[in-house]
């Protein structure tokens, strides 16, 4: 509808006399009598009265609504100031899309509704178990969907493990996956993980030596699915926690490991016995090859003597013959008597020394 029809509803009053709606154009309303009409009608918030007797309250409104206006856009530019913790980044968003990322300290945005910002704690690490789950009471709750696990050689195996991760791109981490689902993106990824390693690990390295290499293949698991996704989050350690047959068969298993342990010990009891016993059968061998060689050693020795003795002797007897044959007489019977009980005595001197022979040789003595 035309404002020169509206007569009863004009915002800015009645129209001048004289005018008339035909052709002539509109009069344009007084700005003075529009604040002096707003001043009667909201005196009392700023300080005056309809029918005020001072002539300048119209101006007087009009500063106080512009230092109304000035407070509050400087409180409204104020409302901008912020600060980001030392554990934390904050992503500045314009109208909602990334406009930029400030460190810690005291910052300033465009107030809203321009510019929010979103503060992450980015160097906190975060930390998420598997396979169970903790409660601040101390109680702890099985998961048994997540935690039971086939191996490769086809038995199942009870796992629990804690995963830690930091934010280390907050930029990817809002905008690239849904925030707000960050936790179920990781242990889904550390899930899918761990599955596919323990699939591939036979179930006696997993419980005993091979640990460690099982942490480390999931740690690059679940990080490669997550650069995947652009998730902007960084996993720090996998530990393992509990790694066990499932609780219905764990009776079976220690006895598997008993008897297991039982084969071990009898393996090392006898192969300590066999390095006690071919040592020292080893050693026997080379004393009885060392002694074989120095009796062949002596033997050809004495050999080689006798023959050099013999010589000796030919060549004397060549020399003197009745000489070397008494010799060789006198030592034969000396070798011979050598070992004889008998004594012989000479007859004239016999009275002289029997009286004084031991009494047990006195029936070995001859007297000549």
């Amino acid at each position: 509808m035309p404002w020169n029809q509206n007569q009863d509803n004009n915002p800015w009053g009645n129209k001048p006399n004289g005018s008339s709606g035909g052709g002539n154009k509109e009069t344009p309303p007084d700005l003075d009598k529009v604040l002096k009409d707003l001043n009667d009608r909201f005196g009392g918030f700023f300080g005056g009265g309809k029918g005020g007797n001072n002539g300048d309250s119209p101006e007087v409104s009009k500063g106080m609504l512009m230092t109304l206006i000035g407070v509050a856009f400087v409180a409204w530019l104020a409302s901008g100031f912020y600060i980001v913790a030392a554990d934390e980044e904050a992503v500045v968003l314009r109208f909602g899309q990334h406009q930029d990322t400030r460190s810690p300290g005291l910052n300033w945005h465009l107030p809203y509704p321009i510019e929010t910002v979103e503060k992450i704690p980015t160097l906190s690490v975060q930390r998420l178990t598997i396979g169970f789950r903790t409660f601040a009471d101390g109680r702890i709750r099985k998961m048994d969907q997540e935690s039971l696990m086939l191996t490769k050689d086809e038995n199942i195996v009870d796992i629990s493990f804690v995963v830690q991760y930091r934010i280390s791109d907050i930029g990817k981490y809002l905008f690239e996956i849904d925030a707000s689902q960050a936790v179920q993106t990781v242990r889904d990824a550390a899930e899918s993980s761990i599955r596919a390693v323990i699939g591939s690990t036979l179930i006696d390295d997993v419980m005993t030596d091979k640990k460690a290499e099982v942490e480390a293949r999931t740690r690059d698991g679940i990080q490669e699915i997550l650069d995947k996704y652009n998730a902007g989050i960084r996993i720090t350690t996998v530990t393992l926690k509990d790694v066990q047959p499932p609780e219905r068969v764990s009776k079976e298993f220690k006895d598997v490991a008993s008897a297991r342990e039982d084969k071990e010990r009898a393996k090392n009891e006898a192969e300590a016995y066999a390095n006690s016993i071919i040592p020292n059968a080893r050693g026997e061998a080379k004393k009885k090859i060392l002694e074989a060689e120095a009796y062949a050693k002596e033997v050809e020795d004495r050999a080689i003597g006798e023959a050099d003795r013999f010589n000796s002797l030919l060549q004397a007897y060549k020399k003197a013959p009745e000489v070397t044959r008494k010799r060789l007489y006198l030592e034969t019977m000396e070798e011979v008597l050598a070992g004889a009980d008998k004594v012989i005595i000479d007859s004239k001197i016999a009275g002289k020394v029997l009286p004084y022979l031991p009494l047990n040789s006195a029936g070995k003595v001859e007297v000549k």
